[in-house]
C-alpha cells in the first residue's frame, strides 16, 4: 500500500472545506491515519495495547515540513511510530501524547493523571458514603433517649437528655451519624469545656460515647452505617486546677460535704411544725430517720416495710438502689427507728388514698410519665425554700457517715451497713455478696437508734437558738415567700 503523499495531506485540507467525510491508511507506518472531516484533518494511530486494538489522537495535520500549528507528514510518522513502541512495550503511549500536547513533561502527566484518579476515587468513596443506610443526628437521639426511657431510670434519662441537647451539638443537626467523626464531636466537647462547663463536657463524652456504642451494635449498624469503637478515642479535657500546688491524691473532705448539724435540727423542728404539707412533712422525718437517697423514699411503698426481730425494717428493692442491676434481688434492709417510725405510721394510712397503689407519696394528677410515685425532687424545693437551711436531700447520707463516726462511735467506713448497698460486705467476696443471709441487722439497729436520738438533740438545740421554729404562720410565710420568690415593692 503507497504512503500518505504531503501532497494528499494538501489536498485533505482543501477536502474539509467542502465537508467531505474519510480516512487515509499510511502504507510507511502500519495503523496511521489521515482523518478528514468537515470540522478538521488529524493524525491517528491503531494499535494494539494490552491485546486490545485501540486508537491514540496525535494531533492535527499541517502541510508542509514546518510543525506550525499540528503535524507535518514526517512528525506524524515519527510520533506513530514511538505510539506503537510503547504500545509493543505495554505502556499506554496516552501519557506521552498529553505531554506534547502540552508542551509539559511526562512526570507532570503522570503526576496530574494520579490527582485525577485520586479526584475519582473520592467522588466514588462519596458516592457509596452517601447511598449507606443512615440515620441523622436527631432521629439517632431520638431512638437513643428512647431506649434509655425504656431499660433504665428517669433521672438517667433526664441527664442523657440534657448532654445531648448542648447548643454546641447543635452543629450536627440534620447530619448522618455515621458521617461525624471523633475530631468533630472533640471540637464541640472543647467548646463546652471552654466556656467553664467542665463537669458537663466530661458527662457529654461518656453520654456520646454510650450512645455511638448503642448505634453501633450489630442488631441496629445495618440501619446506622455506624462503625464499631467510631467515638472510642473520645476525651474531655483535664479539669482546671483550683489552686497553685492542690494535692492531686484524688482525696475529698468528706466532713465538708455533710450539712452543719443544727441545719438536721432545723429541718427536722420546720417538718414537725405544720406549716407544709403533710406528705412533706412526714416525708422529709423518714428521709432524715433512715438517710436514704431521695428517690428510693419518694418511691418507697408501704408493701416494702415490714417487721424484723419484732421491730419496723424497710426492704428496699434493687430498683431503688445506686447501680442496682448489678447487685442481685438481695433487699438492702434499713431498720426504722424513733421518729422515723412514727412517720411511716402516720403515711402508711395515706398511701391508698387518690388511688395511691401503695406509694407513700403518688405521683400527683399531673404527672405525664408512667411512674406511679412522686418524681425523686419532691423535697428539693422545700428544703430549698427553709430559711437556715442550705443541704439538699443527699446531705443527709454525708451526716450520717460524718457524726455517726465522729459522734456515734461508728467504726470507720462502718456506715456502709446503712448506707452502701452491698450490706457493709467486700464487694469482691462472691460468699458474702451472694450466699450470706447475715444483714446484720442487730447492728444496723443499734447505729440506727443513735442516729434519730443524735438527730433529736440537734433538733432541740435548733429549737433553742431560734424560737421563730415554734411560729407554725411566721414560718409557713416564710416558706411560701422563699419557694415563690416573693418580692415586696421597692417604696419609690
Amino acid at each position: 500500500m503507497a504512503g500518505i503523499t504531503k501532497a494528499a495531506v494538501e489536498q485533505a485540507l482543501k477536502d474539509k472545506g467542502k465537508g467531505k467525510f474519510y480516512d487515509l491508511a499510511d502504507g510507511s507506518i502500519s495503523g496511521l491515519e489521515l482523518r478528514v472531516r468537515p470540522r478538521g484533518v488529524s493524525w491517528s494511530m491503531r494499535t494494539m495495547l494490552h491485546g486490545k486494538r485501540t486508537r491514540f489522537d496525535l494531533g492535527p495535520a499541517v502541510k508542509g515540513s514546518d510543525d506550525v500549528g499540528g503535524l507535518s507528514l514526517d512528525t506524524a510518522r515519527a510520533r506513530a511510530g514511538h505510539v506503537r513502541q510503547m504500545a509493543r512495550n505495554h505502556i499506554n503511549p496516552e501519557h506521552y501524547l498529553a505531554a506534547l500536547a502540552t508542551s509539559t513533561t511526562v512526570e507532570t502527566q503522570l503526576r496530574l493523571e494520579r490527582e485525577r484518579q485520586q479526584e475519582r476515587e473520592r467522588q466514588q468513596a462519596a458516592a457509596l458514603e452517601a447511598a449507606k443506610p443512615a440515620w441523622t443526628w436527631e432521629t439517632a437521639t431520638s431512638n437513643f433517649l428512647a431506649e434509655v426511657l425504656r431499660t433504665r431510670r428517669e433521672d438517667t434519662h433526664r441527664d442523657y437528655r440534657g448532654k445531648l441537647r448542648a447548643a454546641e451539638l447543635g452543629r450536627f443537626a440534620g447530619r448522618a451519624v455515621h458521617t461525624i467523626t471523633v475530631d468533630e464531636m472533640a471540637a464541640a466537647v472543647n467548646e463546652v469545656h471552654a466556656r467553664g462547663a467542665e463537669t458537663m463536657a466530661a458527662g457529654m463524652v461518656r453520654v456520646v460515647k454510650r450512645m455511638f456504642t448503642w448505634l453501633a451494635e450489630t442488631s441496629r449498624r445495618a440501619q446506622t452505617s455506624v462503625a464499631a469503637h467510631a467515638m472510642s478515642g473520645l476525651k474531655a479535657p483535664d479539669p482546671t486546677s483550683n489552686e497553685v500546688g492542690q494535692e492531686e491524691s484524688g482525696t475529698t473532705d468528706v466532713e465538708g460535704d455533710a450539712p452543719p448539724e443544727i441545719e438536721i435540727g432545723r429541718v427536722l423542728a420546720i417538718a414537725r411544725l405544720g406549716c407544709l404539707p403533710e406528705r412533706i412533712g412526714l416525708g422529709l422525718e423518714l428521709l432524715i430517720g433512715t438517710v436514704q437517697r431521695r428517690r428510693a423514699i419518694t418511691g418507697a411503698n408501704r408493701n416494702r416495710f415490714k417487721l424484723h426481730d419484732g421491730a419496723s425494717a424497710w426492704h428496699m428493692p434493687p430498683f431503688f438502689r445506686k447501680t442496682g442491676r448489678k447487685k442481685g434481688k438481695r433487699s438492702h434492709i434499713v431498720p426504722v427507728e424513733g421518729f422515723a417510725a412514727k412517720a411511716l405510721a402516720r403515711l402508711d394510712p395515706l398511701a391508698d388514698f387518690e388511688g395511691g397503689r401503695g406509694y407513700l407519696f403518688p405521683a400527683g394528677k399531673t404527672n405525664r410519665s408512667k411512674r406511679a410515685h412522686a418524681e425523686p425532687g419532691l423535697f428539693n424545693d422545700y428544703l430549698d425554700a427553709m430559711p437556715g437551711v442550705s443541704w439538699s436531700p443527699h446531705g443527709v447520707r454525708y451526716a450520717f457517715a460524718t457524726y455517726g463516726e465522729r459522734d456515734l462511735a461508728f467504726r470507720r467506713g462502718e456506715a456502709s451497713l446503712i448506707l452502701d448497698h452491698h450490706e457493709g460486705d467486700d464487694p469482691d467476696n462472691v460468699t458474702s455478696a451472694f450466699y450470706s443471709s447475715d444483714s446484720q441487722i442487730k447492728r444496723k439497729r443499734e447505729m440506727m437508734k443513735l442516729w434519730v436520738d443524735w438527730c433529736e438533740e440537734r433538733t432541740a438545740e435548733a429549737i433553742k437558738g431560734d424560737s421563730a421554729l415554734l411560729d407554725r404562720d411566721l414560718m409557713a410565710a416564710e416558706i411560701r415567700r422563699r419557694r415563690y420568690a416573693i418580692k415586696e415593692k421597692a417604696p419609690e
